[in-house]
């Protein structure tokens, strides 16, 4: 029979377990642990049901009476170490306006290594973040690549932490299912990847295709998102790539670089993957 852990109630933020995991909002320690925070119930949930490493699952204690009558308390306690917190304490694991009360706090995956996309049995399509800044544009990637079924998400050097609260918490539950490969040195990166047989896709505003020729696309694909800001740096730029633009009818300069994403990524799995 599964053990069942014990309910503990902390009350002070000086708890030595407390401080632990509000330390997790930086990114230092999260590294130090190997640990990073998730938020809302169904996320949770995902993670209890899909047997992820879960340390504790802390519960504000004005919605305990919830969990206990959702018969979710038993099951979160065969998991992980309960801990329930009153509000003030709970506040500071969280910045979210109208929390649903609990979050999980899981084990960081195992680095994934560049090489895996290569010993898979069918090369996977993969989306390249080149210095992306604002969490929630590197959230929603992430959301939509996984809505796209693209499992792997490489980050360049500059990249905000994956595991930042507010990325997480922008992926909706998505964080879980990607694979995400943090790289030193992009050109590298990217020319080992197109000596593989992929087939870089950078948008631009100048550009030889539209997003919606399929010429424009490869059997493989790395679609690479530039920095906010600056865009795709140059020394990516000056790689053999297929250059690519999203039309602009209106009065906009430019597309939001998750926006952009989104319709590559729709259209990768439209004339790629479903197709394979």
């Amino acid at each position: 029979m599964q053990e069942i852990n014990m309910v503990q109630e902390i009350n002070s933020n000086q708890n030595k377990v407390f401080k632990q995991i509000r330390s997790l909002l930086n990114k230092k320690y999260r590294q130090k642990w190997d640990q990073f925070i998730i938020e809302g119930e169904r996320f949770v949930d995902y993670a209890v049901t899909h047997h992820y490493a879960i340390a504790y699952i802390c519960i504000r204690q004005d919605l305990m009476d919830h969990f206990v009558s959702v018969e979710k308390l038993h099951l979160y306690q065969e998991v992980a170490k309960v801990i329930v917190l009153p509000q003030n304490l709970f506040s500071e694991l969280t910045d979210t306006e109208h929390s649903q009360g609990v979050i999980g706090v899981l084990a960081l995956p195992k680095p994934v290594a560049l090489e895996t996309l290569f010993s898979e049995e069918v090369l996977p399509q993969v989306v390249f973040l080149d210095r992306l800044q604002d969490p929630g544009n590197v959230g929603t990637i992430i959301r939509t690549a996984d809505a796209c079924g693209i499992e792997y998400i490489v980050l360049s050097k500059g990249t905000v932490d994956p595991y930042n609260n507010k990325v997480v918490r922008s992926t909706a539950g998505s964080i879980l299912n990607v694979k995400l490969i943090e790289i030193e040195d992009a050109q590298m990166c990217l020319n080992l990847l197109k000596d593989h047989g992929y087939t870089l896709l950078v948008t631009a505003l100048e550009a030889a295709f539209v997003y919606n020729d399929q010429k424009a696309y490869g059997a493989f694909n790395c679609l690479v998102i530039g920095n906010e800001a600056n865009g795709v740096s140059d020394q990516i730029m000056s790689l053999d790539s297929h250059k690519i633009t999203i039309p602009i009818y209106g009065k906009a300069e430019s597309l939001n670089a998750s926006v952009a994403a989104g319709i590559m990524m729709y259209k990768i799995n439209e004339y790629c993957i479903q197709n394979k």
